[in-house]
Formats: structure tokens, sequence, C-alpha cells
């Protein structure tokens, strides 16, 4: 089975797992990463945050491209009101597993879908539950001694080793890789944009 999109189709993004969620289903798409200011502002919320800036991602790519539908996107690990972004280094990995250890808190991802020659921009925020386990000092070192925890919000891949910690998932698992796809897809099917081929 293919799908079949009716316009060019851009990722707004370099995130590899996003890339890899989209081929994953048969989409066939160019990647055009957006350079936009990702900094919070004082008295966003979570929802707010990650809907500006997926709105930001594919609006700054889809003015250069306007016949093209652009997909922006912004996820987000959140806890007690904070937003854990991507650790630079050992410590701040540690520091983020150990909030997280043996609780819950959510995922958040913000997606824009735009296309400027018809002036169509939708933008939907997806949220999950993520419940983890108590992680052990043994297994904490463990973790953070691997590359894995340093590119990814809340210091942790789902889909990699960082699965081993989480106990429960509420919500859109490929929300939490990044990327909603069930609800990326389904809108894009309401604006007519793909078409689902058998073989």
């Amino acid at each position: 089975m293919t799908i079949c999109i009716s316009n060019p189709f851009i990722l707004a993004s370099a995130s590899p797992r996003r890339q890899e969620l989209l081929q994953s289903v048969g989409l066939k798409f160019k990647t055009i990463p957006a350079h936009v200011n990702e900094e919070y502002i004082a008295g966003e919320n979570p929802r707010e945050h990650v809907k500006r800036l997926a709105l930001d991602k594919a609006l700054a790519i889809a003015h250069k491209y306007p016949d093209a539908w652009v997909l922006g996107a912004d996820t987000i690990v959140v806890i007690d009101g904070m937003i854990l972004g991507k650790p630079k280094n050992k410590s701040q990995a540690q520091k983020m597993l150990e909030k997280l250890s043996g609780r819950e808190h959510k995922v958040f991802t913000g997606f824009t879908l735009a296309q400027v020659a018809s002036k169509v921009s939708k933008t939907k925020v997806i949220q999950s539950a993520v419940r983890f386990k108590t992680i052990s000092p043994e297994e904490m070192e463990w973790y953070i001694s691997c590359d894995e925890p340093y590119d990814k919000a809340g210091g942790y891949a789902v889909q990699g080793k960082g699965a081993y910690f989480i106990k429960a998932i509420r919500g859109s698992y490929t929300n939490v890789i990044g990327l909603p796809l069930c609800e990326v897809l389904k809108e894009l099917k309401s604006l007519a944009t793909i078409h689902f081929r058998g073989q």
C-alpha cells in the first residue's frame, strides 16, 4: 500500500525521529529544517508554547515554497509545570531523570500543516501521559553514560533504551517519539491532500 500526496510535502524539522515516522507509512517528503527562536515566553503554558513554535516553523518554510504542504512540529516534556529541554551533559540528564523517576509526566506535541497558496493553516496540540518506573542509581549511570539522552526532550528516548523506564503510556505513542502520526495523517486526509492506494 502507498500513500499518494497531491502536492510537494516538506517536513520543517531536522528530527530523525519525525523523518522515520513519516517514512514508516510510505510518505514521500523533503526535509527543510526551520530555524526559529524556540525560547519560552513568560506566561506561556505548554500548549501555547508548542502551538506557537509549530506554526512558526511551518510558516517559515511555507512562505518559501507556497505550493507545498509544510509540516512544522514541536515536542516538549512537562513535569510539575516545568518544561524539560534537551540535556547538554550528564549532570543535566541525571537531574531530569531523577525528576521523572517513579512519576507520571506529560508530553505535548504541537503540529501545523500549512500551504500558503491555498491560505490554509491548521494547528493541533496532542498530549500524552508517560509513567516511569523508579530508576535505581545503577540504572541511572548506565543510561546517562550512553549517547541516547542528549538530543531528546526530557533526556530519554521511548523508542530506544529509555523504553526500559516506561511503565505505561496514555495517549499517542508516536507523540512521545515526537510526532502524533495518527492525527497528522487524519489532518492530511481531511485536507484532501493524501490518498491511500493498495498494491
